[in-house]
């Protein structure tokens, strides 16, 4: 009786434990730090991993056989960095996506708020530069298991109808401005947020994450509706591209575009953001990509892996990096963490770097090429 009495309290406690996971505020990073961001895809071949294969009862992360695999670096960044108008004077970091869009957050206490992103506009490929109108939330903090969130914003940015004038037929150019003025692309963006489940996890491979974490796992739908609509001289409305004669049956597209991404995020704790997070298809039955945050993996791909020795290691002052086929690369230092603490430019086959003002450890370097492209990566240890 007393054997059930206690495995009923490790399994509460461990219960408690767990659920003591929380998202809390996300502003903890400085601004200038870097992080490596590794994503393993399918995205090039079009195909998909059965979700079976990389969930399973145990939840065990190793080095998934994926054909693609992009190492990639997150750094968070003032607002002014890329603000040059000052559009987006109320956030406070902003950080660019996989896809080249630099998103500008607002973080409080309370929440984590989008409140404008910069990219390119679709068809011209000038800059875009949209504000939400509706501030999209994308979470509360603190988020716990069981906890729900739902939001919706919207975002536009209008520009004279001249933008259009180098892909709108010429014979046609002069009937549409006589007609519309205005060019407005628009954005509406849903999200909806569950956190579904809590538990542990094992990360194995390559890596300098490796171990047993407990996690919350956030189970997300981000829904993006994007249009281009022109706007009536006469009457002030809207129209979208598609419904415009002489132009909606040109486009190569149907508008306005849906998009819908599914996502599994798991939060760790003292991970500022989700340590692996999967992206899936809407019936959450395959796996497109895995994403591991805040982890550095050796892994890069086949076409850039480069010969290389870095010594002595362990090692006390400095490290020698040789690079028989030396072609301009640069070498980047970071903690064990992930946060980046040193670069270096290699000016020869061998460079020797000095490693006084570090303290004792263990340390991961990743080679770059002049593309900024990872091509080699490993750990050393200072004594």
């Amino acid at each position: 009786m007393k054997k059930i009495l206690l495995s009923g309290l490790l399994i509460s406690l461990a219960s408690i434990l767990y659920c003591q996971i929380s998202i809390v505020r996300s502003d903890v990073f400085d601004l200038g730090d870097e992080f490596p961001r590794i994503y393993y895809a399918f995205e090039m071949e079009g195909d998909s991993y059965n979700i079976d294969s990389a969930l399973n009862e145990q939840l065990i992360f190793d080095d998934l056989d994926f054909p693609y695999v992009e190492i990639d670096t997150l750094e968070y960044m003032s607002p002014s960095e890329t603000d040059t108008e000052g559009l987006y004077e109320e956030a406070t970091c902003s950080f660019m996506t996989r896809d080249g869009f630099i998103m500008h957050m607002l973080i409080s206490e309370e929440s984590m708020k989008l409140i404008g992103f910069q990219g390119q506009l679709p068809m011209t490929g000038d800059p875009m530069n949209l504000i939400f109108v509706d501030t999209l939330i994308m979470s509360y903090f603190p988020s716990e298991f069981e906890d729900t969130h739902q939001d919706i914003g919207s975002a536009f940015e209008n520009q004279h109808i001249s933008v259009f004038e180098s892909i709108i037929p010429a014979d046609y150019y002069s009937t549409v401005t006589a007609l519309y003025d205005t060019v407005r692309f628009l954005i509406n963006l849903k999200i909806i947020s569950d956190f579904d489940e809590f538990g542990s996890m094992q990360c194995v491979g390559d890596s300098n994450l490796n171990g047993t974490f407990q996690y919350l796992r956030e189970n997300r739908q981000f829904i993006n509706v994007s249009d281009i609509q022109l706007r009536s001289k006469f009457s002030g409305a809207y129209t979208s591209l598609s419904d415009v004669p002489g132009i909606g049956d040109q486009l190569p597209m149907d508008l306005p575009i849906y998009d819908t991404t599914t996502s599994y995020s798991y939060w760790t704790k003292d991970n500022i953001n989700p340590l692996v997070e999967i992206e899936m298809n809407t019936n959450r039955d395959s796996v497109y990509n895995v994403t591991y945050r805040y982890a550095y993996l050796s892994s890069t791909p086949g076409f850039e892996v480069l010969t290389h020795q870095v010594y002595p290691n362990p090692t006390t002052n400095y490290i020698e990096v040789y690079i028989p086929d030396f072609a301009n690369q640069n070498i980047e230092i970071y903690s064990i963490e992930g946060k980046k603490i040193k670069d270096f430019v290699l000016f020869s086959q061998s460079s020797k770097i000095n490693l006084e003002d570090l303290p004792a450890g263990n340390y991961i370097y990743k080679i770059t090429n002049e593309k900024k492209q990872a091509v080699a990566g490993g750990k050393f240890v200072k004594q």
